[in-house]
């Protein structure tokens, strides 16, 4: 069993459809450093049946935001997207969340980012279609057995591609890279077994081949304050069309209203993830960038800002350490779609509904 696989699936074990009480623990803090408790006094099943619960929105108004933004001027946002890549200006954003947003983690402690370098990202998260056309075996599945069992990755070309790990993510970016004559990103070293087959491609080490990933011109994995500032797209709420309405524990499934037609979650995905675009993009032009498939970010889990602004953060360290996913899941509940929440996972990690999305620098 990888590392990380205890945890996981504990959590999905636990995407509970009916009223129950649940362990205490933050989705945003979990690490892959050790597994958390979800329990609950009811009936569990997975995301694909029971009964959902439904709750009523808090009562209480919104606490005020009254952070000081001032000195981060947010640039315009428009779509600006061609061929399955949308551009994302330079800029600065405000990352992580109020400690008043439901599940807030001390690692989503606000910080103002300055990225210096604009880039393009997927419009959507990589689809079967596009990994089997590099030439690579299809890693996708559905969990045959278990609490999972019938769950997992949609088999319609166009679903995300789903139980990739870390290396494999980044072995695919290399891959695009070197189609377009452009230097990969990223070396692997010591690796075993097979990209896409079975336990997947796992490495003891790998080097940037830049001195900050930001600077390489090839394709590779967004840093968690690229994917937040895409994902965002100008907003501060827990979501990019609103506040998180609904307050339930992790594991604990509801009919969240702000989610209803811009992602797929645990109320309205059913068991498999769904083609990638097909519900309400964010104002950059990004499909899916909550729900669907989870997806891998480039940097270490668990870092956080040391200053009130950074510049270009860069959270490469090296091997061995837990990798960030972003995003939410099919499978997911609420408060795990929140555009501030990280999960880390160990880079070998792998299961159904596990994907990404590129970017590239653009000069």
């Amino acid at each position: 069993m990888t590392r990380g696989v205890v945890l996981l699936a504990a959590l999905l074990a636990g995407c509970h459809r009916q009223e129950g009480s649940v362990g205490s623990v933050s989705a945003g803090g979990m690490s892959a450093g050790g597994a958390a408790a979800v329990g609950s006094a009811g009936e569990t099943s997975g995301a694909g049946g029971g009964s959902l619960v439904t709750t009523k929105p808090r009562a209480a108004a919104p606490v005020p935001d009254n952070y000081d933004a001032s000195g981060c001027t947010h640039p315009e946002v428009k779509a600006e997207c061609q061929n399955g890549w949308c551009k994302i200006p330079a800029g600065c954003f405000v990352m992580g969340s109020p400690e008043s947003e439901w599940d807030h983690a001390p690692q989503e402690q606000r910080v103002k980012v300055t990225l210096t370098r604009p880039f393009v990202i997927g419009q959507t998260e990589v689809t079967q279609r596009q990994w089997l056309a590099a030439g690579l075996p299809n890693p996708s599945r559905i969990y045959d057995s278990g609490p999972m069992a019938g769950q997992g990755d949609g088999t319609d070309p166009e679903c995300p591609v789903g139980n990739v790990n870390w290396f494999e993510a980044v072995s695919y970016a290399n891959h695009l890279s070197e189609q377009e004559g452009l230097e990969p990103c990223y070396v692997l070293r010591k690796c075993t077994g097979e990209l896409g087959v079975g336990l997947g491609l796992n490495c003891e080490s790998f080097e940037i081949t830049k001195p900050t990933i930001y600077e390489c011109k090839g394709y590779r994995l967004p840093t968690d304050p690229e994917w937040e500032y895409a994902a965002r797209a100008g907003a501060r709420t827990a979501y990019y069309n609103g506040d998180i309405t609904t307050e339930r524990g992790p594991g604990v499934c509801v009919d969240e209203p702000a989610l209803d037609g811009i992602a797929w979650y645990c109320s309205n995905a059913g068991p498999l993830t769904h083609p990638v675009g097909k519900l309400k993009p964010n104002a950059w032009g990004l499909f899916d960038v909550i729900g669907n498939a989870s997806e891998w970010s480039n940097d270490q889990a668990g870092w956080v800002p040391k200053s009130e602004t950074v510049t270009d953060p860069d959270q490469t360290f090296g091997p061995g350490q837990a990798r960030d996913w972003r995003g939410g899941a099919s499978y997911g509940w609420p408060a795990l779609g929140r555009l501030a929440a990280r999960i880390g996972l160990s880079d070998d990690f792998k299961q159904p509904t596990y994907g990404f999305r590129l970017a590239k620098t653009l000069p």
